[in-house]
């Protein structure tokens, strides 16, 4: 990487960084996991910048296929729980105030039952505000497929105990945008 395409990618970087560890950290509910597939996906970024042409489709790939690849090692290895402090603030929420405190757990519950395929949907669709034909290209689905994966991962949210209560009845017709961009 030359000099002019060094600064290209720290651009790139600093534009696109926040929201690749939002994206992360809902995939993984895990902060730490999250910061390390950032830098997985980063790094090999920065490997093959000269021959990507679009970075942010090519992250939000590698990031989807690390997190699914890191699931799968872990579903073979037992779960631990790691320490997190009450003072840690997981990102995605960072600018929601009082309703997020009440609806991060709620939320995080509610995605960890989700498929690791309709999380990587919904997260992309919904959190990340891409288009079905962008999140059709992220994950290498057609877009038919982003369309009923996502109708039925929001439908098994909406029937999700944990958020349960958490929206009145008028809200309840519009959960996808009460719940699903409550982090704007």
């Amino acid at each position: 990487m030359n000099k002019e395409q060094g600064r290209a990618f720290e651009t790139f970087v600093k534009a696109e960084g926040d929201s690749l560890l939002r994206i992360a950290v809902l995939m993984a509910s895990d902060r730490q996991l999250a910061e390390d597939v950032v830098q997985r996906t980063l790094e090999r970024l920065a490997a093959r910048w000269e021959r990507v042409g679009s970075p942010k489709a090519f992250c939000r790939r590698v990031l989807m296929n690390l997190l699914a690849d890191d699931a799968r090692a872990a579903a073979r290895r037992p779960r631990e729980q790691p320490f997190s402090p009450a003072y840690e603030n997981p990102d995605p929420f960072a600018q929601d105030g009082l309703r997020a405190v009440e609806l991060r757990p709620a939320l995080l519950g509610a995605l960890e039952s989700l498929t690791p395929h309709q999380r990587a949907i919904v997260v992309l669709r919904y959190f990340d505000d891409r288009s079905d034909a962008e999140v059709s290209v992220a994950l290498g689905v057609s877009v038919g497929t982003v369309k009923s994966t996502a109708s039925r991962a929001v439908a098994r949210l909406r029937a999700h105990p944990s958020l349960a209560g958490l929206f009145s009845p008028d809200d309840s017709s519009s959960l996808t945008r009460g719940i699903l961009h409550a982090h704007h």
